[in-house]
């Protein structure tokens, strides 16, 4: 067989043919490469931008919550100053009544000094009336109450009410810092992006209560007045040292102070102040009684608060017993005990006569994690969502032109978009654990409130993708 010469110039071209075909799948895939590094990057950027808005928004949450604790803490400290200003109102009274009777003499100091020591004769001589003290108390008071009701409450009311819209406002201000060019000027994606709910416990996580219950506000408020001092009962009796009377040889006359500051069933303040010279008499009728000297009495009362249990008064009481005994009168108009009583009944009733009655709402309403969510903690899911036309792939926002044909990039393209989705939530911790080692409920009387992301739910990941 005949052998055919091979000729050289038949093979050549065939490996640049090749060659740009490789050279085009490479280019092809180089910018695949790149739109994907490009899809992932925006994505893993939205991520970080999505948690930090939620972590904003709960924390703005916890700032809310924060800021009610400290109007509830705030009602407190208002209510603990109104009670020192009714007391200050009754103990103004009393000073001025107590001068009006030492010029009076009724009885006089020097009795007074003798039978009980010269501290209380000295007591007794430096009662004075402050002039318009009760007035400018009154005014304070006043103005107390319109804090508590109009300015508190309304701070309390206004925080609840925008809660909502200001966590919104917080976590879109957090988006577009994250997309800014650093100049605070937004570029095509801080417009692209879309922040929607998934979940939101917010809605009746805070009530808001009367404070006439038993727990809330008015324990509070009890507890808070009971570590001064000035706001205790004032319950002091001196006794002269011998004996007054061979018919009960064990008795002496009496100098009786009482004074007590109480909040009344329908939340307002009251003080009663008094002090009585019980001067041991005896006749054959009674026998041993105490003929009570009214020395000072005053009150400071809300418009309808009463006396609390246990004071004793009449409400018209007579100016003087020039004209019947004081014991026959007792017993025909009264039902105190003039034996072996403890009480200053006669000042009762002139202060009760002469009761300072203060106008103002009582208690306001306070705000409160409702007693079926104080296990729950406050917790909210979104989605976040941006155009596929601000991404920087080759279809996109890329200044790279987008291979075509076969090679084109089947990514999110203009008319899609990635959606990540991301939680939050706020709870309630003590800074450190109780001197008690008990674990304390969520309440707004303490600003110990806090913000942390949490994992979200396969449904809110559902919703996030548009699934039921």
């Amino acid at each position: 067989m005949a052998n055919f010469p091979t000729l050289p110039g038949l093979q050549q071209g065939q490996a640049l043919v090749l060659g740009m075909l490789l050279l085009g799948v490479a280019a092809a895939s180089l910018v695949v490469l790149y739109n994907l590094g490009q899809t992932a990057e925006g994505r893993l950027r939205l991520t970080h931008a999505a948690d930090a808005a939620a972590y904003s928004g709960a924390l703005e949450q916890a700032r809310v919550l924060n800021s009610i604790a400290y109007i509830n803490r705030t009602q407190i400290a208002h209510q603990v100053a109104m009670a020192h200003l009714v007391t200050l109102g009754a103990s103004a009274q009393y000073g001025r009544n107590l001068q009006r009777q030492r010029n009076r003499r009724n009885p006089p100091v020097s009795l007074i000094g003798m039978l009980f020591g010269p501290d209380m004769g000295l007591a007794y001589r430096a009662g004075q009336a402050v002039p318009d003290a009760e007035a400018r108390l009154a005014r304070a008071f006043e103005q107390h109450d319109r804090v508590v009701h109009q300015v508190l409450d309304a701070a309390a009311a206004s925080s609840m009410t925008g809660l909502a819209a200001s966590r919104d406002r917080m976590m879109q201000k957090v988006l577009e810092a994250n997309y800014s060019d650093g100049n605070g000027a937004q570029g095509l994606a801080s417009r692209s992006i879309t922040l929607s709910l998934l979940a939101d416990t917010w809605p009746g996580y805070v009530e808001r209560n009367a404070s006439a219950r038993k727990a809330g506000l008015r324990p509070a408020v009890e507890q808070a007045v009971e570590r001064y001092g000035f706001l205790k009962k004032r319950n002091e009796i001196r006794r002269n040292p011998w004996p007054v009377s061979s018919r009960c040889p064990l008795n002496r006359h009496e100098l009786r102070r009482r004074g007590s500051t109480w909040l009344g069933p329908d939340g307002r303040w009251g003080a009663l102040d008094t002090q009585s010279f019980h001067a041991l008499r005896s006749n054959r009728w009674i026998g041993c009684y105490y003929r009570e000297y009214a020395m000072g009495w005053g009150t400071a009362q809300g418009e309808k608060v009463k006396a609390p249990p246990g004071v004793e008064y009449v409400d018209e009481p007579p100016l003087d017993f020039s004209e019947e005994d004081f014991w026959r009168w007792v017993e025909q108009s009264t039902s105190w005990n003039i034996v072996d009583g403890i009480n200053n009944p006669m000042a009762n009733s002139y202060a009760m006569a002469s009761a300072q009655r203060w106008p103002g709402k009582g208690l306001p309403a306070y705000r409160e994690v409702a007693l079926s969510r104080v296990a729950e903690p406050l917790r909210f899911a979104v989605a976040v969502r941006l155009a596929g036309n601000a991404l920087k792939t080759t279809d996109a926002d890329s200044a790279l032109s987008a291979p075509a044909g076969i090679f084109s990039y089947a990514g999110v393209g203009r008319a899609g978009a990635v959606t990540v989705t991301s939680a939050a939530e706020t709870y309630f911790q003590r800074p450190e654990r109780r001197a008690d080692g008990l674990n304390e409920l969520a309440t707004l009387f303490r600003p110990y409130w806090q913000a942390r992301l949490t994992a979200v739910t396969t449904h809110e990941a559902l919703l996030a993708k548009g699934e039921p």
